[in-house]
């Protein structure tokens, strides 16, 4: 898992500099579907999702079924990953998702108190 995880923070900052509104690739498929298990979490203060969910709804049109499978379980490990955080790691997905996530999310990313923080 570690290792996944690794490789998908990788891919998150890799992809986020490169992600346009128009067609995403698969690995920013996948990094948009982590950046939504950290935006929507309650132990990271939970924002909200309206930007991401559509932007995933919009992407998954065409997609292979892998790859939505992979997205969904992208977002388990993310939520996982959370959940055994400590508190230098929460403050790494806290930035993860207040920076390279922004791309993904537009003006409603994550962070409690940020731009757009209604529940969703």
């Amino acid at each position: 898992m570690l290792k996944s995880f690794i490789v998908i923070a990788s891919l998150v900052a890799s992809t986020a500099a490169t992600a346009a509104p128009g067609h995403l690739t698969d690995g920013q498929y996948l990094a948009a579907a982590r950046c939504r298990a950290l935006i929507a979490s309650p132990a990271l203060g939970k924002g909200d999702t309206t930007g991401i969910d559509a932007v995933l709804r919009s992407q998954a049109a065409g997609r292979m079924s892998f790859v939505a499978e992979k997205a969904d379980q992208v977002q388990l490990d993310a939520a996982r990953a959370v959940g055994h955080a400590d508190a230098d790691a929460k403050a790494k997905l806290m930035a993860e998702r207040d920076g390279a996530c922004r791309v993904y999310a537009g003006a409603s990313s994550g962070a409690a108190g940020g731009p757009s923080t209604g529940a969703n």
